[in-house]
């Protein structure tokens, strides 16, 4: 009897067996095909990606209405400038990632003002981000105070042609009144004389506490400025005119009551200074 019992239970038992293997092996192919499915699922997915039109840029992109087109960074440069260079490349008809930007950036940066530039390609849709570098103006150049300016200098000396004038800029930048005659060519002049002529205008800013409208070199033995309130009669620009600009911290509180009769404040003489009266 009790031999009778315990066959029953290994028949039990290697029956719970069979059952598991069975079931272990259904998983397996179930694992098997799920597996095969998901690659064929990944490979038809990639077809497609590769075959949208979302990787390609459209027609219109240099129009100036494409929103799939953005243009950063630029002030003085105008965007249509900007398009009108790239326009000079023919679009590839070829997916974003195909196409090297790297001729398009060096035809930018062709442009005067700009100083340097960087195309960020973005995918699906496919889209074009232009970040412009651009020159820090630090004077501009004109004949006369009612004249516009003819030329522009960034502070590294790079000159700015009077195609991008007037400057579309935030700040500010200090005129120069000059007819460029006289071996003074203002197309001509280095790093040194604008970086010169861009500290004396700050000196001024610093010292009066006013902004300068512009500097008047015309006479080069008898410069003037002329600041928000007044004008400097400054005369020569030489190694003393530092120290003569400083002397207008203490003039100008004591003569802004008559400021409206006064014609300039003669700054020319390293110990004296005068009023020049209407």
């Amino acid at each position: 009897m009790q031999n009778e019992q315990a066959v029953q239970r290994r028949l039990r038992h290697h029956k719970l067996l069979r059952k598991a293997r069975r079931g272990e092996i259904l998983m397996r192919r179930v694992y098997k095909i799920c597996r095969f499915l998901f690659v064929l699922f990944i490979f038809y997915c990639t077809y497609r990606l590769s075959a949208t039109n979302l990787w390609y840029l459209p027609a219109d992109i240099y129009s100036g209405k494409s929103t799939q087109l953005e243009i950063l960074g630029n002030q003085i440069v105008s965007k249509n400038k900007i398009l009108n260079e790239i326009k000079k490349i023919p679009l590839e008809k070829e997916p974003l990632y195909k196409i090297n930007p790297r001729e398009t950036v060096e035809l930018i940066e062709k442009l005067p003002p700009i100083k340097s530039a960087y195309i960020r390609r973005y995918w699906l849709p496919a889209r074009l981000v232009i970040m412009i570098e651009e020159v820090t103006p630090a004077i501009t150049i004109a004949p006369s105070e009612e004249a516009p300016d003819v030329v522009a200098f960034a502070i590294t000396g790079e000159l700015i042609p009077r195609e991008y004038l007037p400057l579309n800029i935030k700040k500010p930048v200090t005129k120069i009144l000059t007819y460029g005659t006289k071996g003074d060519d203002y197309e001509n002049w280095d790093v040194e004389k604008i970086t010169t002529l861009y500290n004396l205008a700050k000196s001024i800013e610093e010292y009066s506490g006013e902004e300068v409208e512009y500097i008047d070199i015309r006479n080069k033995h008898n410069a003037f400025a002329k600041i928000s309130s007044t004008k400097l009669k400054l005369g020569e620009l030489d190694e003393n005119l530092n120290e003569r600009i400083k002397s207008i911290h203490d003039i100008l509180p004591q003569i802004r009551p008559i400021l409206d009769k006064v014609k300039y404040v003669d700054l020319s003489w390293k110990d004296s200074k005068y009023l020049k009266m209407e």
